[in-house]
């Protein structure tokens, strides 16, 4: 059991650190796409397609967390993120088609 549970925090770990480095690698991106007529709609184009899946990551680690920790602090913890990942979206979406 303790080997299953060191494995799960890795996976969650892992899930993490790839959604830090998708956001990171979109935001990049979207700097470089920023000048020029139209640039506003470009990033946040750029930014929705890699914020969305950097936090279904984040999704899938909160979820990790819960599972190895059912608490109701993982779990609000867990609703915040999937609240967030829909509100950025939606936002996102919004910004782009706008612009």
């Amino acid at each position: 059991m303790d080997l299953y549970r060191e494995a799960m925090y890795l996976l969650r770990l892992l899930a993490l650190t790839t959604g830090v480095g998708v956001i990171f690698i979109g935001i990049v991106q979207g700097a470089f796409v920023a000048r020029g007529a139209g640039g506003r709609g470009r990033v946040a184009g750029r930014i929705l397609g890699h914020a969305s899946l950097g936090l279904e990551f984040f999704v899938g680690a909160t979820l990790l967390n819960l599972v190895l920790n059912p608490t109701l602090t993982a779990a609000a913890t867990t609703a915040m993120t999937i609240v967030v990942r829909k509100l950025l979206t939606f936002s996102l979406n919004l910004q782009a088609r706008d612009a």
